[in-house]
């Protein structure tokens, strides 16, 4: 996020939770201590939302979580996280097997031991974990706890003290982007889905962020003509919107495995804001459903 953490987590890798996000799994639980969240389309026209933890150790619910998607695995494989999931399609659990993504999942024999389901959902849509949970996970798995050596921060960020205020007349106080709003209020865009304020139930507040990133992508079906598979390699357009004001952008990744640089018109990387940011991968062919406005 480009602020201060507790020095006992500031080395610590995160972990990239995967949030079920159909109307029957709302409201979330434990989503407003993510510090970037990447919100993708699945199958049957919605989204599923992962969430990047730093300081999770407090939480005692978390989700509810749902299946991986491959392209999720690429998403957490930037941050180096271990990524947290209950599920996954086919063409994702070879690449969840090998040992090029530390992951907790079901399939997995301490599943039982650190998923829970609760009553306040229908199934499959309740299934939780807390953040004791993912941390007996990581221990029985063996994972590496900390950043590995080489691991370089995936943002920029202004100078502290300092606010980014973008050189574009692009005003942006309403962010739309088909079934979700962000309103921006006291310098933070406030998020609205299925037409009510997106709440976490945990501390019963509105999630917010202070950037929010669009990235536009192509998308094809696997052979089960279902399975969605988003090209995450190349480069593309978007957005970067922050502080009231919006700037076209383009985005470069050269490796799945590797880091996405978002790119302002000079060629530049983008700085963010400090705070919290939201990363919306949109498919080209619904690029008319996002609305920037006043």
């Amino acid at each position: 996020t480009g602020e201060y953490v507790d020095e006992k987590i500031a080395n610590r890798r995160p972990v990239a939770v995967m949030y079920n996000n159909i109307i029957n799994a709302i409201p979330h639980s434990g989503l407003s201590n993510a510090s970037v969240c990447y919100e993708a389309p699945v199958e049957g026209c919605i989204t599923r939302i992962m969430g990047i933890f730093e300081n999770y150790d407090d939480l005692k619910k978390i989700g509810s979580i749902r299946s991986c998607r491959i392209y999720y695995c690429y998403f957490a494989l930037k941050w180096d996280a271990i990524y947290v999931h209950f599920g996954q399609s086919k063409y994702a659990l070879d690449f969840l097997k090998s040992d090029k993504i530390d992951n907790v999942g079901s399939y997995q024999s301490v599943a039982n031991s650190i998923f829970f389901r609760t009553t306040d959902r229908v199934a499959p849509h309740n299934c939780f974990i807390d953040g004791a949970g993912i941390k007996k996970g990581i221990k029985e798995l063996g994972y590496r706890k900390n950043y590995k050596k080489d691991y370089n921060s995936h943002f920029q960020f202004a100078d502290e003290g300092t606010k980014v205020d973008l050189a574009s007349e692009k005003i942006a106080n309403k962010v739309e982007l088909g079934n979700v709003n962000c309103n921006l209020s006291t310098g933070l865009y406030k998020r609205f889905q299925y037409g009510k304020a997106h709440i976490d139930d945990q501390n019963n507040e509105q999630l917010s962020c202070s950037n929010i990133i669009i990235q536009y992508v192509n998308a094809t079906l696997y052979p089960d003509n279902k399975s969605l598979d988003m090209t995450l390699t190349g480069s593309g357009k978007g957005w970067y919107i922050t502080n009231g004001k919006a700037e076209k952008i383009t985005w470069n990744k050269s490796d799945k495995l590797g880091r996405t640089t978002y790119l302002d018109k000079a060629g530049n990387e983008i700085v963010l804001n400090d705070g919290k940011t939201w990363i919306c991968m949109v498919q080209n062919e619904y690029s008319d459903n996002v609305k920037i406005s006043k």
